[in-house]
């Protein structure tokens, strides 16, 4: 059953309710009260409640801003709502005086915080739901922990920092005889690719290999794009065996697929270079320094062999 609350709503009307409400209730202290003398102020209650109140409204602003419309948000914006209006009011009692004999401000005061705390709650365990679905679909992007500033601005992955420092954690936290591995993959001929096709199309090829390297990778693997047409993948609990394996696979599933350019029938060929090496080594520098020494050893060998070709 679908309720208002499930429904994508116009936030720019209820903004502009929730400011006439405060505008009205602004409007009821000035006709039933009197404005406190400076010196009757207390500048704690003043901090406390109004830094409050702008915080909340900071937050729903925040909010409105950064996260698409849904029933999540819509709870958490209704909830911070009914507490922004609660704090207000709270705020306009530090600097206007009512008389004993009414008693609709403490109404007012009152009854929209727990309102607001409950569709906020409500907003948060939605929000968790959420939260554990996004984390199921970045599985193989993120470990440990998550950080925006680390993710890649074109392809879904993290980048090169974030895997340095999860490759770092990794070492620090090596067993004894544990074997964990890395793969580092090139793209052939990505800059022929550019020149061909443009720019443009050469970032969708990007992002579809990172689509690819994440379909075809185990739950507790971790790719990541390195730099320009490179991506690198952590391989836990995986002897080099394994990694041989893993890598071959990837060459065969990428080199298998068809790229289709936007406004063509013709496909491009696509085709990496993959090393892998065990983690046996002090930090993540010295480790991709290692791969970064093979996979110009693998291109060398690559180039002589078509030289033979030919």
């Amino acid at each position: 059953m679908r309720t208002h609350l499930s429904r994508p709503l116009k936030f720019t009307y209820y903004l502009c309710l929730l400011s006439l409400l405060c505008i009205f209730g602004l409007i009821l202290f000035l006709v039933f009260g009197q404005i406190k003398h400076i010196p009757q102020w207390n500048w704690v209650d003043i901090l406390g409640e109004g830094g409050s109140t702008l915080f909340i409204g900071f937050w729903i602003a925040l909010l409105l801003k950064g996260r698409p419309q849904g029933y999540v948000t819509n709870y958490i914006f209704f909830g911070l709502s009914f507490i922004f209006f609660h704090l207000w009011m709270d705020t306009l009692d530090e600097f206007i005086h009512l008389p004993k004999n009414i008693h609709w401000n403490a109404w007012l005061e009152s009854v929209p915080f727990p309102i607001g705390i409950a569709l906020l709650t409500i907003g948060l365990m939605y929000w968790k739901q959420e939260q554990l679905a996004i984390s199921k679909q970045l599985l193989k992007t993120e470990r440990v922990f998550r950080d925006h500033r680390l993710f890649d601005a074109l392809t879904p992955l993290a980048d090169a920092n974030y895997f340095k420092v999860q490759l770092n954690t990794l070492i620090q936290n090596l067993e004894e005889h544990a074997q964990h591995s890395v793969i580092l993959i090139d793209m052939q001929q990505f800059d022929a690719i550019n020149k061909q096709h443009g720019f443009d199309e050469g970032s969708l090829i990007l992002q579809y290999i990172s689509q690819i390297l994440i379909l075809n990778l185990r739950a507790d693997d971790l790719v990541c794009r390195l730099a320009g047409d490179r991506f690198v993948v952590l391989l836990p609990h995986t002897s080099c065996q394994q990694a041989e394996k893993i890598m071959q696979q990837l060459k065969k599933v990428i080199s298998s697929c068809q790229y289709y350019p936007q406004h063509s029938a013709q496909t491009i060929p696509l085709s990496i270079y993959a090393v892998y090496t065990p983690i046996k080594h002090t930090n993540a520098h010295s480790v991709l320094q290692d791969l970064n020494q093979q996979l110009q050893h693998t291109k060398q060998h690559y180039a002589t062999h078509q030289m033979v070709s030919l």
